[in-house]
């Protein structure tokens, strides 16, 4: 896999995060404490339904998971559907430690989208209409602000669809990460399939060897994944890198999509 660090830097961190080691075995991360801590919670053994009271999601079976047939199933459920997703990778290593994180809010339509980037002391949002994208960049002291026609969503964090599916073929599909259903959860009113995934279910390219992988999927009947949670150590020669991320989607057909605080100072700004 490709090694590149994970960047935010000003107008070119959705191309450098977009393209962030191709997938977990080129970098390292340390989930969230709480991140993780949320994840145990939801998926801990409890009293509830099993799995035998559920059907299996779109490309999930007792033996394994179909991740291509399982994101184009989620992709498809929230088609005409409002949601909020939120991310968060970092990579911790001997020579560095980085981290980020991004939250978007998406409309039904995905006429009016934003998102909010943080990390390495810098923020970035980016709102977008049906015609164009603008941009704000903080770092200390200084906010710039750009703004374009919006041309098929090119080079960002997030495909044009918001929906995640991106993240889930880096940091399990080029993994070629085996997903089987573990128990049933009910977390926040949903009735959820926990999916999982360890070290024996993973292989890498080259050199690369990876020494620890464990990933979870929370996904409902209809396929649309609410959490998905996946961290990995790999080695190559001397050098170690652990890596994690975390993705949610949440508030489904309850996102609301508003126009931020700054917008007018960045029409402003940008003549547009």
């Amino acid at each position: 896999m490709r090694r590149r660090a994970l960047q935010l830097v000003a107008v070119c961190c959705l191309v450098a995060l977009a393209g962030c080691s191709g997938a977990l075995t080129g970098g390292g991360n340390t989930t969230n404490p709480t991140s993780a801590a949320n994840a145990t919670n939801a998926t801990d053994a409890g009293s509830g339904p099993t799995l035998d009271d559920v059907s299996n999601p779109p490309g999930v079976s007792a033996n394994g998971t179909d991740l291509a047939e399982l994101s184009s199933a989620h992709a498809a459920a929230l088609n005409g559907s409002s949601f909020t997703l939120a991310f968060d990778v970092s990579q911790n290593s001997s020579a560095s430690n980085r981290s980020m994180g991004a939250t978007a809010a998406v409309g039904p339509d995905r006429r009016n989208v934003h998102v909010t980037v943080s990390g390495a002391n810098q923020s970035m949002e980016t709102y977008a209409t049906a015609e164009k994208r603008y941009l704000r960049v903080a770092t200390g002291d200084r906010v710039d602000y750009r703004a374009a026609n919006r041309t098929n969503d090119k080079p960002k964090l997030l495909s044009s669809t918001y929906t995640g599916t991106t993240y889930l073929d880096r940091f399990a599909g080029q993994v070629s990460a085996n997903f089987t259903p573990t128990g049933v959860r009910q977390v926040d009113g949903e009735t959820l399939v926990v999916l999982r995934a360890n070290g024996s279910d993973v292989s890498a390219p080259g050199e690369t060897n990876v020494t620890d992988y464990n990933a979870t999927i929370l996904v409902d009947e209809q396929g649309v994944v609410h959490r998905f949670e996946a961290s990995a150590r790999t080695e190559r020669g001397d050098k170690w890198v652990r890596n994690a991320a975390t993705m949610t989607i949440s508030d489904v057909n309850e996102t609301t999509v508003g126009e931020p605080a700054w917008l007018d100072e960045a029409r402003n700004q940008t003549n547009s």
